[in-house]
């Protein structure tokens, strides 16, 4: 059990949270043109939306007993709103019965560090992907503005690359809607649930390793995805790819090297991966049920104070659906400008079902109270950041919100000498007004 202790600070002045980020939509051109490379690795897939409403009464109907337990856990997550990933061992007949469920055009590229290339890609800002061997529908659904390493000198587009002759077996990017029905209840939360039927290794590529390392004193910020697809018994030499990767980051220039850890399947491969990953990197990132899993209770932001101090990482993220906060030891006014990016983004993905070139804010979207006023000094010098998120409660699609969350937040970081954006001091709401606002 971890021991948790923060002094509450109440709440200050309500934040027009609307005009905050009417503000950083104006900023982007000028973000974009200022970023510096993402450079990003080892997770690369291809994703397939199914509508878990349209596709639980078939399942249901299913004689398999892997088909019978898929469902029942498929059911019970939708129920109580959780999300997450799991694998599915026992029914070799569920890639041919999801593929022909697959939603149109729902067919697209995954993975942690793919999905912040993409978000990245989308509205022009650089990448550096780690790609390795992939098959013709995965490399056909890379986006051409993400980057790929030619030579230790010289990026290229995907459409540069050849394919392999096949592609890996692909992710089931599993949605469900607040509001709609499912068989003996009606969905309360809008989310999605990772389905794989088969383990998978990190996508290695040595011309990415070179490049980072000739040109790395150029960058700022890189982005591990975690090792949650890898079993126990194969995780230690990833673990030890991974902590090598961060520790020649770091080395080559960077100065933020991301940890985005996701739902691991496996007793025991979570706690082995921060064991061998929280020395090496210095910054680690999370959804709030992954949170909870850590850290028991109800109060995130004495379990972000927790879990960060056990960590000992400089800055710990926290994204949840209506905000974000981070504890950190950085500067306070960049933190915000980077959790604001993340949320934005995701949120004008929520509404577009994929990245967005013009990010804004959703219609329809609202802003809640957050759990924390946007600054908090915690006695040990640290701070704790918090923002409101535009929240769509029926999103367009769920897949890799937290991906373009994460890139955002990155985007921000990649800039060397931020000037901050937002700068909350005359963005206090009218008194008496609502936190709640409502785009028309």
């Amino acid at each position: 059990m971890i021991a948790m202790s923060i002094p509450h600070a109440k709440p200050t002045a309500s934040i027009d949270w609307a005009r905050a980020y009417d503000r950083l939509v104006d900023g982007i051109p000028a973000v974009v043109a200022d970023a510096t490379r993402l450079v990003t690795g080892f997770a690369v897939c291809l994703d397939r939306r199914i509508d878990l409403h349209a596709v639980a009464p078939i399942l249901a109907d299913r004689p398999e007993v892997g088909a019978q337990r898929l469902f029942a856990e498929l059911m019970a997550r939708a129920k109580a709103g959780r999300g997450g990933e799991m694998l599915v061992g026992d029914w070799p007949g569920g890639p041919s019965f999801f593929d022909p469920h697959t939603l149109p055009g729902g067919t697209a590229i995954g993975g942690t560090s793919a999905q912040a290339a993409w978000t990245l890609a989308a509205i022009g800002a650089p990448s550096l992907l780690a790609l390795g061997e992939v098959g013709p529908e995965e490399l056909a659904a890379l986006h051409a503005g993400i980057g790929l390493a030619e030579s230790e000198t010289t990026v290229g587009s995907p459409r540069r690359r050849w394919p392999a002759l096949c592609d890996k077996p692909a992710h089931y990017i599993v949605e469900y809607t607040a509001g709609h029905p499912l068989p003996g209840f009606v969905a309360e939360r809008s989310t999605r649930i990772i389905v794989r039927f088969a383990d998978e290794a990190l996508h290695e590529d040595a011309l990415f390793d070179r490049w980072v390392a000739a040109n790395g004193h150029q960058l700022r910020a890189g982005l591990l995805s975690s090792p949650n697809t890898i079993p126990l018994a194969e995780l230690p030499v990833a673990l030890a790819r991974l902590s090598g990767a961060a520790r020649a980051w770091r080395r080559s220039g960077l100065s933020v090297v991301h940890l985005e850890l996701g739902a691991y399947p496996w007793p025991g491969t979570l706690d082995a991966t921060l064991e061998s990953l929280a020395p090496e990197v210095t910054s680690i990132g999370l959804n709030q049920n992954e949170l909870r899993g850590l850290v028991p209770g109800d109060d995130p932001v004495e379990q972000a104070d927790a879990l960060s101090r056990w960590l000992g990482v400089d800055r710990l993220v926290v994204h949840a659906d209506g905000w974000a906060l981070a504890v950190t030891r950085g500067d306070a006014r960049v933190e915000m400008d980077a959790l604001a990016m993340g949320c934005l983004l995701a949120a004008s993905r929520a509404e577009a079902g994929q990245p967005s070139s013009r990010p804004r804010i959703p219609h329809g979207a609202r802003f809640d109270p957050p759990p924390a006023p946007p600054v908090s000094r915690l006695p040990d010098g640290r701070q704790i950041v918090c923002v409101a998120a535009p929240y769509l409660e029926r999103p367009a699609s769920t897949v890799g919100l937290g991906d373009s969350f994460t890139a955002g937040c990155l985007l921000i970081h990649s800039i060397v000498d931020h000037q901050p954006v937002l700068g909350l001091a005359d963005l206090a709401a009218p008194a008496g007004s609502e936190t709640d606002l409502r785009r028309p």
